[in-house]
């Protein structure tokens, strides 16, 4: 294994109180749940990767805030950095909460009942590591606008 690591935004979307997730389709990690993202482009901004994978892969669009927290990973064939990046859904220029109900691969879960061993090792252990209480707090106060 190379010591190159690499740089990967996840994006946590939150709507009423729920985190959305998608599900991995190919590799060793094949069905397990992860936040929804991928690797950053040269000279691409953990805020700006994560909002353009939103729209490549799920089709919506979003408005990313703050990079809540780094971790890296070591999985057998690769390290990664990883970004949780917050954001927010940008409604006014598509329907996005429709585009993911339609979408088999995505879902939203509590921090609470998220189902932790169905989901990929990094993201198991940013679950666990997450200060939920203040980002859904915030959550709160946004809705209050």
């Amino acid at each position: 294994m190379t010591n190159t690591i690499i740089d990967v935004a996840a994006a946590i979307v939150i709507n009423n109180g729920k985190f959305l997730s998608a599900k991995r389709l190919g590799g060793y990690l094949h069905n397990l749940w992860e936040f929804p993202g991928g690797k950053l482009e040269k000279h691409e901004t953990p805020k700006l990767a994560a909002e353009r994978e939103l729209e490549e892969e799920l089709g919506i669009k979003a408005v990313a805030s703050e990079t809540v927290l780094v971790l890296d990973y070591a999985y057998p064939d690769k390290s990664v950095r990883l970004h949780f990046v917050l954001c927010s859904l940008d409604n006014s220029k598509s329907n996005n909460l429709a585009l993911l109900a339609q979408n088999p691969t995505t879902s939203w879960f509590t921090p609470e009942i998220a189902p932790l061993n169905d989901f990929c090792p990094a993201d198991k252990l940013a679950l666990e590591k997450i200060k939920w209480d203040t980002i859904l707090k915030s959550e709160d106060i946004d809705n209050d606008d």
